[in-house]
């Protein structure tokens, strides 16, 4: 009510303005995570589609295991696997 009666908000407080302003950053960053993650699984998914390699229904279901590796080795694990097992095992030799 004191705010409505000054004008005021939470932006106008600097600790607020300050909390506020690192939260959405936070969610921009986690966004901009997850928005790459499924691009990079949909490109492996049209990269070996493309190669004529069958993928099963729960092929990458948790994408974000593709997160921690660098995109390199994701490409050429798709370039050089014969199948999805392959590919798997391909990825889970860089994982350690």
């Amino acid at each position: 009510l004191l705010g409505e009666r000054d004008g005021t908000g939470p932006d106008d407080d600097p600790m607020l303005r300050s909390l506020r302003a690192e939260s959405r950053a936070e969610g921009r960053t986690e966004g901009i995570a997850e928005g790459r993650t499924e691009s990079q699984a949909r490109m492996v998914r049209e990269m070996l589609l493309a190669r004529g390699i069958e993928l099963s229904e729960g092929f990458l279901a948790d994408p974000a295991a593709l997160a921690e590796l660098p995109e390199s080795a994701i490409v050429a694990a798709a370039l050089a696997c014969g199948d999805e097992r392959d590919f798997l095992l391909r990825l889970g030799s860089r994982q350690s």
